[in-house]
């Protein structure tokens, strides 16, 4: 799936492609990490809405890619569990650079 955000495009990856191709990981154990049982006991308390699965694998880790026009990765973070993610600076400074050149 293709979505434009701002001045570039973001991609999910339905099929999970990508995800072979980087040899992401699949962990029951850290997927349901303390951290992450923690913010939905806190989402439970505050009345947050939870989204459906929809069948799909919920022990997939996943990662964050960046990738430049000419198909050179130039940012790779393979989540170690689902509340691993880069830094919005990190991704938003991968992103500047990436405009500039």
């Amino acid at each position: 799936m293709n979505e434009v955000c701002g001045t570039f495009t973001v991609l999910l990856d339905r099929n999970r492609t990508a995800y072979k191709a980087y040899q992401l990981e699949c962990s029951r154990l850290r997927s349901r990490h303390p951290r992450v049982v923690w913010i939905y006991i806190k989402r439970w308390f505050q009345r947050g809405q939870f989204y459906d699965s929809h069948g799909d694998d919920t022990s997939q880790l996943g990662g964050d890619f960046i990738v430049d026009k000419n198909g050179i990765l130039r940012l790779v973070h393979a989540s170690h569990d689902p509340t691993d993610r880069p830094a919005v600076e990190e991704l938003l400074e991968t992103l500047e650079f990436l405009q500039e050149a």
